[in-house]
């Protein structure tokens, strides 16, 4: 089955304007499917154009999840779109199904493209709303959230907490929020039930999708109903590390968590939305090892925290427990990052798992390393910076006899002299889109908490 045209249809809100109705349809050389996502919001959204440029974003960016099952040759909307939101458009399909094309070895070719056209819904910022200096902090229920949270407490910036969830399903972000003492803001998710069996179809297909655009949007409308100029996620430097290279294009499995992603989306949001409300990452300027470092100040989290993504799975059967999953990347990654900073009594209560000494996570842990025949696409710790973790604990004599332990040094993965690399990875970094109002407040507040 091949697609033909993909069409953003309509959006549709309740009389409460809780809940969202966002309607596609996707045409084929031999049907045409009718999909419907659903968005409810946990307070009711204002009657504004600012709102209307929102949801007309956030149309365009859910459609992704449909558009990439058949990939039709063209795309059909009704909005107003000029040359450069065009463009922004094409990059955000193009780089955020890097990893889709790279995983079904496609090129970037097949895409459809956006071009300049009139229509209705015209991007502007004509401002509607009333900004107050408070934050809508995205919380996912992962330690680099937490430690962007308690970094805007001790900056006084009021905050509220919130949470794209899998249907009522929040996974840990609620208990995250809880013990940070604010509120949670969380919107319910559900994509069309439909989508499950279209990707089961042949000549369909699956994969990774840019999900942290969607996030930043939902921030963005949430922003509106709580007055709030500031929507902040927690996204690190390593996230703007490609790791393959596929038909001559980086491919980043994080690419909407990226660098070049956010300022996309600052220029995006001050030219089709609003020039007052500013989206950006907190802790840009922190890498994987910074942030652990930080965090293991912070004790009170270790047993309601988790990096692991089961709990966000669609299909409630194949939600794992505890918070931590045996066969993940992303614990194997965590718990190899925060081992230098904890004690082997707090990784044991916060991860009920000593992952060094688990022999089935052999081919994983030397995937992590950089050692294996593919890279691992996940929201994990760079091979670098993993294996400076290692050696760091190697050197103080923790671990030394551990499975994992063992084999990295079989394969001479642990590093003679860490001082410098780890001197490298405490460096608060320059590559940042923080807005200059609370710049050198926060390098100065991170410096703080890493003693240096």
């Amino acid at each position: 089955m091949r697609g033909t045209k993909f069409v953003y249809e309509n959006v549709r809100l309740d009389e409460a304007r809780q809940t969202i109705c966002f309607d596609y349809a996707i045409e084929t050389d031999n049907a045409t499917y009718s999909l419907t996502e659903t968005i409810k919001l946990p307070t009711p959204l204002p009657v504004s154009s600012t709102a209307d440029r929102i949801l007309r974003a956030l149309h365009l960016s859910l459609g992704i999840s449909y558009y990439k099952t058949f990939i039709p040759d063209t795309i059909d909307h009704a909005y107003s779109m000029d040359g450069d939101e065009a463009s922004f458009w094409n990059s955000v399909f193009r780089n955020g199904l890097g990893e889709f094309l790279y995983k079904n070895q496609l090129s970037a070719d097949v895409l459809a493209k956006f071009t300049e056209q009139p229509g209705n819904v015209v991007p502007g910022t004509d401002d509607d709303i009333s900004w107050t200096e408070t934050a809508l902090l995205g919380i996912g229920g992962g330690k680099d959230s937490i430690v962007a949270g308690e970094l805007l407490k001790k900056l006084d910036i009021p905050l509220c907490g919130f949470v794209l969830a899998t249907g009522e399903n929040r996974g840990q972000a609620q208990a995250v929020a809880n013990e940070m003492q604010i509120e949670m803001l969380g919107v319910e998710r559900r994509l069309d039930p439909q989508i499950l069996e279209l990707n089961k179809l042949e000549g369909a297909y699956n994969g990774h999708v840019p999900i942290s655009l969607v996030f930043a949007l939902v921030g963005c409308l949430l922003a509106i109903t709580k007055g709030s100029k500031y929507v902040i996620v927690a996204n690190e430097s390593s996230a703007s590390i490609p790791q393959v290279e596929h038909k001559g294009a980086l491919v980043n499995h994080q690419w909407s968590k990226s660098l070049e992603f956010e300022k996309l989306f600052q220029n995006f949001v001050h030219n089709n939305i609003s020039e007052h409300l500013d989206y950006f990452s907190l802790i840009r300027p922190l890498t994987s090892i910074a942030v652990a470092k930080i965090f293991a100040n912070y004790s009170g989290y270790f047993e309601v925290f988790t990096s692991d993504n089961s709990l966000f799975k669609i299909t409630p059967e194949t939600r794992e427990h505890p918070r931590w999953s045996h066969n993940s990347p992303k614990s194997l990654s965590s718990y190899i990052l925060l081992a230098p900073w904890m004690s082997e009594e707090d990784l044991s209560r916060t991860f009920g798992h000593n992952f060094m000494d688990d022999s089935t996570m052999n081919e994983l842990f030397l995937k992590l390393l950089g050692q294996g025949d593919e890279p691992v696409l996940d929201c994990v710790g760079t091979p670098s910076e993993l294996r400076l973790c290692l050696s760091m604990l190697f050197k103080n004599n923790r671990f030394i006899n551990s499975h994992l332990m063992n084999l990295a040094k079989t394969n001479n993965l642990l590093m003679e002299n860490y001082n410098g690399p780890l001197e490298g990875a405490l460096m608060i970094s320059e590559q940042h889109a923080i807005p200059e109002g609370i710049e050198e407040k926060i390098k100065l507040l991170i410096k703080s908490e890493l003693s240096i």
